[in-house]
């Protein structure tokens, strides 16, 4: 069995061809991620966004806190839908749940916002996660939503793993905004077969909070010679963020 046929049997097994609500698990006919009642309770974050890591804000500020004031390594960021109500259900369900197939149902709405922001990219890769947590999860949704993204668009052979990560660490969720920020410092490292020098990256994953997991793949592709690294995610966390109490 090669390679290619190994990776379509594994998403066969966490991504099935039928179509159901990511919520309430109804037959859906088309191939979207919510039924009609479901979507009520979807937002998409389609309003104002920070020019640089694409979250959604509010006020006159052309970036959110993180990206005013905090290094970046990513070029641009993108998200779908803002982490809230269904999205953040199944998000936390395709993570902890051993729901792995739900990627197969947000992956289209990523190929369709990065044809929409017209992306232009080198390469298509995804987010690690640790060999033990993979161990416990038996996948990585960042990679299941990046093969699905490739399929759509006809570009599996852009496909690469380009990070790993090289320590466990506590999961962000758990963490304040503060600690996210540093707790994945240092935790990544690019493989060491893998070429990006003067590449056009494009990086996938699930969900953008503070942008640190984003943020520090995107610091080893640039040392790596990565020419720019644009992410694209399911969904990212609206911040909520104090200039006044930043700049005191």
């Amino acid at each position: 069995m090669t390679r290619t046929e190994f990776m379509h049997k594994l998403r066969q097994v966490f991504a099935p061809s039928d179509f159901k609500c990511l919520s309430c698990g109804a037959e859906l006919f088309e191939r979207t991620a919510f039924c009609a009642e479901c979507m009520k309770d979807v937002s998409f974050n389609n309003g104002k966004t920070c020019k640089r890591c694409g979250v959604a804000i509010d006020g006159e500020e052309d970036y959110c806190g993180n990206c005013a004031f905090d290094k970046t390594y990513f070029d641009r960021a993108y998200s779908v839908f803002n982490y809230d109500g269904n999205v953040r259900k199944a998000i936390l369900q395709m993570k902890f749940a051993n729901l792995g197939s739900i990627a197969h149902g947000f992956a289209p709405y990523l190929a369709f916002l990065s044809v929409k922001q017209n992306l232009q990219y080198d390469l298509v890769t995804f987010a690690p996660m640790s060999a033990k947590s993979r161990k416990v999860r038996h996948y990585n949704q960042a990679q299941l939503l990046a093969a699905e993204f490739c399929d759509i668009l006809g570009v599996q052979k852009l496909l690469t793993e380009t990070v790993v990560k090289i320590r466990e660490t506590p999961a962000q969720e758990k963490l304040s905004r503060s600690d996210r920020k540093t707790n994945l410092v240092g935790s990544y490292r690019i493989k060491p077969d893998v070429n990006v020098k003067g590449k056009h990256i494009l990086l996938i994953d699930d969900v953008k909070t503070t942008g640190a997991t984003i943020n520090e793949c995107a610091k080893v592709l640039k040392r790596a010679g990565a020419a720019r690294v644009e992410a694209l995610t399911v969904a990212s966390r609206k911040e909520d963020f104090n200039y006044e109490n930043e700049q005191e």
